[in-house]
């Protein structure tokens, strides 16, 4: 089968690196994978999967609404003929029609957000809900939380509604072993610069933790929209010292396997790939309860879970600190929990998507 990704471009960020690992386990499994970008960015994870030996067609787009998408796409396609077209994120306005125009047999589009959240604008909602009516994408949830907001937002039956998690290739991770601190500890977040990610609540969350904790760093991964306002916001907390943004990393992994505990303190979610990676590290992890996240972990068995609550959320990471019994239990209880979050089993999932849509 030939699938043909389509994503905006390679920025840091769950969707991203769910095209990523997708496109290596389809290709594992026998099936013929290109990817294309709207925009031109060559950037670290395009790099990587153009180095893994996976075509990436860039198509140059302009900032804003740009028509010229779709007859570009409608080329691409009939140059490429796919089986199938899997669209991320607002890609689909674009693909979907040039796919119907070029013959294209199937598209499925992954809501990789609450659908309400993520259709930006009341044009783009009426654009998914006629691809989804007519039947000309099949949409697929990352979290039953998902699903139902498809269901709610668009109109239609949540129960007919695909999910499908989130996944990784587990084997990159490197496998936390020891549960000590040292003189500093070690806290990390990783994620894109956006409202979403609610950085204020968290840097505010850490100046309180500081008060009593104060061997404490921040490291920050990643970049975006908010990351200027963030390294003012913790001037101005008086906690620059303490918080480092550290960008976007190549890999990843020996972040959190360095680290002693991985944040999570969005507003919203879909199912946050990171958090995957945190679990397979074996890190213990604090998170608000938002999305799909109570899907993937449970309160005090594999991680602590809060409300969107900046006291909750210091108190979560005190608790994690001055509790070295819990750091390894929940740690170790999210390691395990792991396996069922694996690229190989996405990719059979949507395989089986691919099939029958």
């Amino acid at each position: 089968m030939k699938i043909l990704q389509i994503i905006p471009y390679f920025c840091f960020g769950g969707a991203e690196t769910l095209c990523e690992n997708l496109s290596y386990a389809l290709r594992n499994q026998g099936h013929d994978v290109v990817v294309v970008s709207l925009y031109n960015e060559h950037t670290p994870i395009a790099r990587r999967v153009e180095a893994a030996g996976i075509k990436i067609r860039y198509l140059n787009k302009k900032l804003g609404l740009d028509l010229s998408m779709v007859p570009k796409l409608r080329r691409i396609f009939r140059e490429e003929k796919p089986d199938v077209v899997h669209t991320h994120l607002d890609v689909i306005k674009y693909a979907t029609l040039a796919a119907k125009l070029a013959g294209v047999p199937k598209c499925v589009h992954t809501v990789h957000n609450l659908a309400e959240k993520e259709a930006e604008g009341r044009a783009q909602k009426i654009i998914n809900s006629t691809y989804f009516r007519l039947g000309w994408s099949t949409p697929v949830a990352l979290s039953p939380e998902v699903a139902q907001s498809i269901g709610d937002f668009y109109g239609r039956d949540e129960k007919t509604i695909p999910i499908i998690g989130n996944g990784i290739d587990l084997s990159g991770c490197q496998v936390k072993d020891d549960y000590s601190l040292g003189n500093t500890v070690n806290i990390l977040h990783v994620g894109r610069f956006h409202p979403q990610k609610n950085h204020p609540g968290l840097l505010r969350s850490f100046r309180e933790l500081l008060k009593t904790h104060e061997n404490c760093i921040l490291n920050l991964l990643g970049d975006g929209d908010t990351r200027k306002d963030m390294e003012a916001l913790a001037q101005e907390l008086g906690i620059s010292e303490k918080v480092r943004f550290c960008g976007v990393q190549s890999n990843v992994y020996p972040y959190f396997h360095d680290a002693d505990i991985f944040v999570l303190p969005s507003d919203y979610e879909g199912m946050p790939m990171t958090i995957i990676e945190a679990m397979a590290t074996g890190l213990p992890i604090a998170a608000t309860a938002v999305g799909g996240v109570p899907d993937m972990l449970t309160d005090g068995d594999s991680a602590l879970l809060t409300a969107c609550d900046e006291g909750a959320f210091t108190d979560a990471m005190a608790r994690l600190i001055e509790d070295g019994a819990l750091r390894e239990r929940l740690g170790r209880q999210a390691r395990a929990d792991s396996v069922r979050f694996s690229a190989e089993e996405m990719a059979r999932h949507y395989v089986e998507i691919y099939h029958n849509s």
